[in-house]
């Protein structure tokens, strides 16, 4: 009986400990700086990859911009089949048509090139190809899945992270909810941050993928599940994107600041993947799915409010925040409207 109550004391410690324990996790391979699309090939290969599925925007596509992952591919001798992606966030139909159109084609990876809605698509597509009997759905973080094909992400905007995080959110065009399914088979193997792809990218896109990446970091920055680790990427990118936000938006060329916030959204996802989100997210989403705002501007509709309910319990957090943005000494409130005015000068284009 007292061995019995020693090994149940034991077994009740362990697992109080064990919820204490917060994980870090990146992708294995990231590579960042002008041109860096060039590099796809040599990663596809270094993998043993023959025949890629090649999810791309389809407005890309059309424009010319793939022509640089499509060389880089072709002289390595790799083979691909190209998956147009529709504009807007995927619903679960789109998916699984793209889903078909793979193991038809017989690919062995997936490389996603486009915005984050087309990354979440492309991780989607790469996790249900090897999980048949499964759906969306019916899956949750905990369930034991077999390995994902394969996944190269390249971002073309600057805002969800998604290169960097395990999570992708689909809508089921049936019940018009969005499905955010978390869960570590998501990450990809591979992020290519190349700025040069995201030059083009109108004001207001950059203005809002911009707002959802500072919505990444603040919340992250913010979590209950924070750690040093992700504590160090959040608070630097809410300085890299108060810094470089409004010159990307004002002055679409400027390269030096489409990379600065480019790496700002990875390193924001790569917190947030880690850490959690909070209020402002999982009130944005709703009105996305339910009105069709686009989820940037829904995050920047929400974000300074959702702060202002959280005030009282982040007052050191969110000086810091607003130091970060101000560089000089804030409270709480400064933090508030600097977050603020970084919004309304972002959208005064």
């Amino acid at each position: 009986m007292q061995n019995e109550l020693q090994t149940a004391l034991f077994q009740a410690f362990d697992t109080l400990n064990l919820q204490r324990v917060k994980t870090f996790s990146v992708p294995p391979v990231t590579l960042c700086g002008p041109g860096s699309v060039s590099s796809c090939g040599q990663q596809a290969q270094t993998r043993g990859l023959k025949h890629l599925f090649v999810m791309a925007d389809s407005f890309l596509h059309q424009a010319g911009m793939t022509a640089g992952l499509t060389r880089s591919l072709a002289v390595k001798g790799i083979a691909m089949t190209l998956w147009p992606c529709p504009v807007g966030e995927p619903c679960i139909t789109d998916v699984c048509a793209a889903v078909a159109q793979l193991r038809e084609s017989g690919c062995d990876g997936v490389i996603a090139f486009g915005g984050g809605s087309v990354l979440d698509a492309a991780k989607a597509v790469a996790l249900l190809v090897t999980n048949p009997d499964s759906t969306l759905a019916e899956m949750s973080e905990t369930s034991v899945l077999q390995p994902r094909l394969p996944l190269i992400a390249i971002p073309t905007t600057a805002g969800t992270g998604s290169e960097t995080t395990n999570v992708t959110v689909i809508i089921d065009a049936v019940s018009g909810r969005k499905q955010v399914l978390a869960h570590a088979s998501l990450m990809p193997d591979v992020a290519i941050l190349d700025a040069a792809l995201t030059e083009g990218v109108p004001s207001h896109v950059t203005a809002m993928t911009g707002i959802d990446a500072l919505t990444h970091a603040i919340e992250a920055y913010s979590a209950l599940n924070a750690t040093p680790f992700t504590d160090s990427l959040a608070i630097g990118a809410i300085a890299m994107i108060g810094k470089s936000l409004p010159k990307a938006v004002g002055y679409g060329h400027d390269l030096a600041a489409r990379e600065s916030m480019l790496l700002a959204s990875c390193m924001a996802g790569m917190a947030f993947s880690s850490a959690g989100l909070g209020l402002c997210h999982a009130m944005a989403h709703q009105p996305g799915a339910a009105l069709h705002i686009p989820h940037g501007l829904a995050n920047a509709m929400l974000l300074p409010t959702v702060m202002e309910f959280n005030r009282m319990v982040c007052r050191e957090r969110f000086s810091q925040i607003g130091r970060a943005l101000r560089t000089k000494k804030s409270d709480d409130r400064d933090a508030i409207n600097a977050v603020s005015e970084l919004i309304a000068e972002s959208w005064d284009w």
